[in-house]
């Protein structure tokens, strides 16, 4: 065997190393938001940013996102010297005491501890073992020995030793010869059979099913905060410098942990964000989420939001429903950059210049809000909406329409150049061949014979259109041209029956309802770059201009409304029944009957046929919401009122026949109509509802905490989504589908691919983990996202050095010699006057702390309940043990005696080895005797010198005193010979 195997250098993998693997990982998960399909800037940025604007525009589609896992690794790399914390120089010879402790305790302790279990233990085993062993084993023996040892030994020894002690000279010897060899023959051979076969069947089936569920939930938070300061300095430490021609510098240095640490993604994961509509917080919403709010909201707010109960009941009044006013001056809107503006029963809408998309203006929060995209493939240009539904064209004239929720184009894919809608819901869209159609109730279009640049559309078969600036008005089934021609380019309608009309060099023209010709509005007059003009429900005017600005105009004050007041009496009953009278225009009148008197505002009289609508209600049937639209009529009253109620839902007015969003919300939170209050406006000899409110009996709740949630309803409503149960959430979004971007398949259901648990929630977004429909597609989505690519970022690799507790001291000796050149002049002896070296002991210090560590263990909880029981152990099989038998070794005999000459021949061997081995022992011994003699006659030497030294070195006792003796020689005349003494000796020649 190669020696080098058995005492080589030590092997790599034994010998300790650092930056190999790392010591430490940490692991945390990002949550991000990739792509929002379809999705386009809010408003276009052209300055700062104001970070307090409150009216921030929410997230109206799904979104993209994906959960990022980043691992970071560290590596010990070595360890290096940090700060010099101390150093102490000694001079040669030197020796000090110093105890170093430097005590200084700053102590603060903080523990905050939050404990919840939760142990839900579900096992379900099953042990199924199916055995058939079958063992066939045949052994067959055949037998035949021949036996033959020849064995020679030789061995000689011989050992010899001499040793002379002449000037430490000496020597020895020895010798040694062995041989020995052997010879041996065997053979063997044996026949015969064993057979062996056995076979067995084990079938066993067990199943166990085990469940064992343990909630338990803990809150406790201990805040002790305790400082401490205390410093001590002691030196009791003792050094020695045992130099005696160098100083000696003992320096102190910290010791620091250098580390590689890496940082890179490792795991990817797909979600998809929801989004959700804020909350409006009430009584009702406060019974439910009480718990959730006081949770998240500050100490002070918790603690009111806590002690509000909405049980107790108490009456208040519920805000009226007031149909907005227009504003009294103009109102510009610098920021909005519309190309299109349009006006209906609905509200007003515009589409945005720079992107081409819809939006509606809010009139309680006087801005303009965007409309869902959701469906449409490019941008928009022209807009009209109509009794029930939004249509458009696009920058490629497709003609689209919005049910609410998804654009969708037209079936029969029309293209036109201009459109308007009717307010009975009926289209006229100008063709690409300037032929004006009408949209029939089947889809289809139907041609009207003429050539037309633009539309509008007045009342019911009452439309006009324009053609190389000349205008057209449809009376039954002809056209009749109004003159003077003012050179119209572009019309639209008002709900009040006004036509309007915007002249080729930017003029606002106006035709008063029942009036056939073309007059100049005054309240335009002076302003230009006029684009379209339209007029809302709120009975104010809207100027597109040019430049893409919106001005918004009054034409005329309304008279003063006439409030009314029905207030609650302490004793009064609810309220059994309400009456609501209507005309085209806006409500007439209302009428509530309450057990034992009845109240009415408004009149019955008037022009105009009014229709009558009636609710009754159940016994303790409770508010829930209230829902106002707005009409033109008295420049702005109620159109319509819808009151949802415990028992069902009750309308009147328009909002009967229409199922348009509500321009303004009011929330009774749960309560019962027990009076009501209000305005009335008079138009002409019509009298109108202009405002209308309640006395409700509810939940005694106060105003502050109700507008504190209000106000800050964005935090709240994340607080409400993020625990809201997985129950609900997934109840929800099963009734929703989503369609990836870029993806051909049909939609898919939520609640089949999303996991109703939330992961994260940021603006009005929640968001969910995305499961994949197949194995295949969750590949090719991680395939086409690789985590070390450079979109989630490459690894990094940084260098960070930490320090230790660890304290490095190094020695360093000085360069410079210290040690003078002995003088005989000099003092030189210090065996005459010895120093003091050793120091004066000091009194014993005390480092005893008067620290007390604050406690902040929280009690432990309890062992858990859940446990599983163990699994009975199922019984081996038994058989094939004849088999392994025959596998036994030795199974035949040795009949050629094989292992006997082996035997004789090792025993030959060792008897020649043991002859050679004694003669070298014999040998060792004999030089043993001869260096014991040369060490003796070396030490008899070493004596007879020590006694002749003296008398050489003239009388010097040790070395230092022989050097003097040469030193003080060397200072002779430059012929080598040293001064004659003043008493005329004889000279002496060293």
């Amino acid at each position: 065997m190669d020696k080098a195997m058995l005492d080589g250098a030590t092997p790599k993998d034994l010998l300790p190393t650092t930056g190999n693997y790392p010591v430490e990982i940490v692991r945390y998960r990002s949550v991000v938001l990739t792509d929002i399909p379809g999705a386009k800037p809010g408003r276009k940025l052209t300055g700062a940013i104001d970070l307090g604007e409150e009216n921030l525009p929410f997230y109206d589609r799904p979104a993209e996102g994906m959960i990022v896992t980043t691992e970071q690794s560290w590596s010990a790399q070595g360890v290096t010297l940090g700060r010099l914390l101390h150093s102490l120089a000694l001079a040669p010879g030197e020796s000090t005491k110093v105890a170093v402790v430097d005590w200084q305790r700053t102590t603060k302790a903080t523990g905050t501890e939050a404990a919840s279990e939760a142990e839900s233990l579900s096992g379900t085993t099953d042990q199924n073992r199916s055995i058939s062993e079958v063992a066939n084993a045949i052994a067959r023996e055949e037998q035949f020995g021949t036996s033959q040892a020849s064995h020679s030994s030789k061995s000689s020894s011989s050992g010899g030793s001499i040793g002379v002690a002449i000037f430490g000279i000496g020597g020895g010897g020895n010798w040694g010869e062995s041989s020995n060899s052997g010879f041996a023959t065997a053979v063997s051979r044996s026949t015969g059979v064993k057979s062996v076969a056995e076979e067995a069947t084990q079938r066993i089936s067990a199943r166990t099913q085990q469940l064992a569920t343990s909630a338990r939930s803990r809150n406790m938070t201990v805040v002790r905060e305790t400082t401490q300061l205390e410093k001590e300095q002691v030196l009791t430490r003792v050094v020695t410098n045992y130099n005696h021609m160098h100083a000696m510098s003992v320096q102190y240095y910290e010791v620091v942990q250098v580390y590689n640490v890496t940082t890179k993604p490792t795991k990817l994961e797909r979600c998809l964000f929801i989004p959700l509509q804020e909350l409006n917080f009430n009584y009702t919403s406060l019974q439910r989420y009480k718990e959730v709010l006081a949770s998240v909201a500050p100490a002070d707010w918790a603690a009111k939001i806590r002690a509000a109960n909405p049980f107790d009941t108490a009456v208040r009044k519920l805000d009226a429903c007031t149909a907005p006013e227009a504003p009294s001056t103009g109102q510009v809107f610098d920021g909005v950059d519309l190309v299109d503006i349009a006006a209906s029963a609905m509200g007003v809408y515009g589409v945005r210049r720079y992107d081409g998309s819809p939006v509606r203006f809010d009139p309680v929060g006087r801005q303009w809000n965007p409309l869902p995209t959701s469906g449409l493939n490019g941008d928009l240009a022209r807009i009209a909406p109509g009794r029930d539904t939004v249509w458009a064209l696009g920058t490629d004239n497709m003609l689209v329409h919005f049910d609410g929720t998804v654009w969708r184009n037209h079936p029969q894919t029309w293209r036109a150049t201009s459109l308007a809608c009717g307010q009975d819901g009926t289209l006229y869209v100008v063709g690409m061949d300037s032929s004006l159609g009408r949209r029939a109730a089947d889809g289809t279009i139907d041609n009207m014979g003429v050539q037309a640049d633009d539309v509008a559309v007045v009342g019911r078969d009452k439309v006009w259109y324009c053609r190389d600036g000349r205008t057209f008005e449809r009376g039954g089934t002809g056209w009749t041209e109004r003159t003077p021609a003012p050179n119209v380019k572009r019309l639209s309608a008002g709900l009040d029956g006004t036509l309007w009309g915007v002249t080729a060099d930017g003029k606002a023209l106006v035709v008063e309802a029942g009036a056939t010709t073309w007059t100049a509005p005054k309240y335009f007059s002076g302003v230009p770059g006029i684009l379209d003009v339209v007029s809302s429900t709120g009975g104010d005017y809207w100027a597109l201009l040019t430049t893409g600005h919106v001005l918004r105009l009054l034409t005329a004050a309304r008279e003063a409304p006439i409030p009314f007041d029905v207030p609650s009496k302490a004793d009064s009953p609810y309220a059994s029944k309400i009456d609501v009278w209507h005309d085209e225009f806006g409500i007439r009148s209302v009428q509530v009957v309450f057990p034992g008197h009845t109240f009415r505002c408004g009149d019955t009289g008037g022009s105009g046929v009014q229709q009558r609508a009636s609710h009754t209600f159940a016994g303790g049937d409770k508010l829930l919401s209230v829902d106002a639209w707005f009409g033109t009529a008295a420049r702005g009253s109620l159109a319509g009122l819808r009151l949802t109620m415990t028992s069902g839902v009750a309308n009147f007015g328009i909002a009967t026949t229409t199922t348009v969003a509500p321009d303004l919300t009011a929330d009774a939170g749960g309560a019962a109509i027990c009076g009501l209050f209000g305005s009335t406006v008079k138009s002409g000899t019509r009298t109108y509802l202009a405002s209308l409110g309640f006395h409700v009996r509810g939940g005694n709740v106060p105003q502050a905490v109700l507008d504190h949630l209000n106000d800050n309803r964005r935090h709240y409503s994340q607080a409400v989504w993020a625990n809201a149960d997985e129950l609900t959430l997934s109840r929800i979004l099963a009734n929703y589908s989503y369609t990836p971007a870029g993806s051909n398949a049909a939609p898919v259901l939520l609640g089949t691919l999303l996991d109703p648990k939330p992961i994260a929630a940021t603006g009005n977004y929640l968001g969910f983990r995305w499961n994949f429909g197949s194995e295949q597609e969750r590949q090719d989505w991680t395939k086409a996202r690789q985590p070390g690519d450079n979109t989630f970022g490459a690894p990094v690799t940084n260098t960070i050095a930490i320090a230790t507790k660890g304290v490095f001291a190094e020695a360093v000796l000085g360069r410079a010699n210290s040690a003078e050149k002995i003088d005989l002049t000099r003092f030189w002896n210090w065996k005459d006057s010895p120093i003091q070296i050793t120091p004066a002991d000091i009194a014993p210090v005390s480092t005893g702390t008067r620290a007390k560590d604050p406690d902040t263990t929280a009690a432990g909880m309890g062992a858990s309940q859940a446990k599983f029981t163990p699994l009975a152990a199922m019984p081996d099989p038994v058989a094939l043990q004849a088999a392994q038998a025959i596998t036994t070794a030795n199974l035949f005999r040795d009949m050629s005696g094989l292992n006997t000459m082996s035997q004789v021949l090792t025993k030959g061997i060792e008897a020649a080895a043991g002859n050679d081995k004694a003669a070298g022992e014999r040998a060792q011994e004999a030089m043993k005797t001869a260096t014991e003699h040369l060490q003796k006659m070396a030490r008899i030497a070493v004596d007879a010198a020590g006694k002749v030294a003296p008398a050489v070195t003239g009388g010097a006792g040790n070395l230092s005193a022989l050097g003097g003796m040469l030193n003080q020689g060397g200072k002779g005349g430059a012929d080598g010979k040293s001064d004659a003494s003043s008493d005329g000796g004889s000279t002496t020649k060293a």
